[in-house]
């Protein structure tokens, strides 16, 4: 394996792992950020999804698309609310849960029922997830946010069934669907866009939409579509180390044991089911 896709991989994961820091510290609201990116990424992808491409795809196709930029924007605009209400590493650590959500999708959805590994993996996750909620109070915004942070967590973890099941169509096109129709769902919030910012904000917009969005998911889009699953995952999840240290190196965020051990543990879990489902699958039938 090209070693070359490793490195775009960790790259890729790097700018994952700083993109919330700019999400923070921008004075645009979750909805104004969403639609600067996605505007970027779509005009960008326009022209690498190719209009010969596109013009091939039939209405089916077209729906399909439909749902995968649907369900790509209900995940962003939950991750960047929770990353404004909470702190940068408590959405990225609430994100990091999808894997967990995989699990019981896949019973759902594909009849695949969970192995006791898998239900180890879940109750580690939930335990960290309870350590790192500080308060169990609605009125508290990091609380608020993390949950918010789960629910975002959810919406990424169905979008892999989906793409899957139209993974027929080329990576590029799927990409273009995916922030064309992702663009519907923040429209929804048009109103409550806000426009009266600084220079710096305007700053903080291109960096998040140039080499948060355009240069990292297509890096991304790269590494995942010639690694082997497993390997993808596994680098995914260095994003959430990188967040945490980011997030107390420029915006001094607290780190107490409790919120370090919680998130040792979901992201163990994480990693824990990754490496069982990989083994499993070397087993015969």
């Amino acid at each position: 394996m090209n070693p070359r896709y490793y490195v775009e991989g960790l790259i890729a994961v790097f700018i994952f792992g700083i993109t919330p820091v700019f999400i923070k510290e921008v004075s645009a609201n979750a909805f104004t950020i969403g639609v600067v990116r996605l505007s970027i990424g779509i005009v960008f992808l326009y022209f690498l999804a190719r209009h010969s491409n596109l013009k091939k795809l039939n209405l089916k196709e077209w729906r399909a698309l439909l749902w995968i930029g649907l369900l790509f924007g209900a995940h962003w605009v939950t991750y960047f609310i929770s990353v404004k209400m909470s702190t940068p590493s408590m959405a990225i650590l609430s994100v990091s849960s999808f894997g967990v959500h995989m699990i019981y999708l896949n019973w759902l959805i594909k009849g695949v029922k969970p192995r006791l590994t898998d239900v180890a993996a879940v109750m580690i996750a939930v335990v960290g997830i309870f350590l790192i909620i500080p308060d169990f109070d609605l009125q508290n915004d990091v609380t608020a946010g993390i949950l918010i942070g789960l629910c975002s967590a959810l919406f990424f973890a169905i979008l892999p069934f989906v793409q899957q099941r139209h993974q027929h169509i080329d990576s590029m096109s799927r990409a273009f669907g995916q922030y064309t129709f992702a663009m519907l769902v923040f429209l929804l919030f048009s109103a409550k866009t806000n426009w009266n910012l600084t220079q710096i904000d305007w700053i903080y917009l291109a960096i998040l939409g140039v080499i948060c969005t355009v240069v990292a998911h297509t890096l991304w889009l790269r590494a995942s579509t010639m690694l082997p699953p497993t390997n993808t995952s596994l680098i995914f999840y260095l994003g959430s180390p990188i967040a945490m240290f980011t997030s107390y190196l420029f915006l001094n965020e607290e780190m107490s044991s409790s919120k370090l051990i919680g998130a040792g543990l979901i992201i163990s879990a994480n990693i824990f089911g990754v490496l069982m489902r990989r083994s499993g699958k070397k087993r015969p039938a």
